[in-house]
């Protein structure tokens, strides 16, 4: 278990939907238990979080997607947020930091 310490903390209006749904994935390959799962996303839904939405972001979101070339608005929905936020996007997705080239200077990299 670890602690995690910061002044704010910004996300889209669904980003609560998008971390249960990486957990569910994660019980579905037996990455983790549903056990574990139930009490991250309890601990999640405990994060004193700003879900922010508003038409910049909307507005941002798709300009972004559409600059990375994202096939969804998902990531690009986090990354928008922090944009505008001037907020950190942390991500352990490889897979999208591959996609970011250039990465803006916001995105930060996760390591286990």
């Amino acid at each position: 278990m670890f602690t995690l310490t910061c002044h704010q903390w910004v996300a889209p209006a669904f980003a609560w939907a998008e971390v249960g749904s990486v957990l569910r994935k994660k019980v579905r390959l037996g990455a983790i238990t549903t056990s574990q799962a139930i009490g991250f996303y309890d601990d999640f839904c405990q994060m004193p979080v700003d879900y922010l939405d508003s038409n910049a972001i909307r507005a941002k979101t798709w300009e972004i997607a559409q600059q990375f070339s994202l096939a969804t608005l998902y990531d690009a929905a986090f990354l928008a947020v922090a944009e505008l936020e001037s907020a950190e996007f942390w991500t352990a997705d490889q897979s999208l930091l591959n996609t970011l080239t250039p990465c803006p200077t916001y995105v930060r990299k996760l390591e286990a």
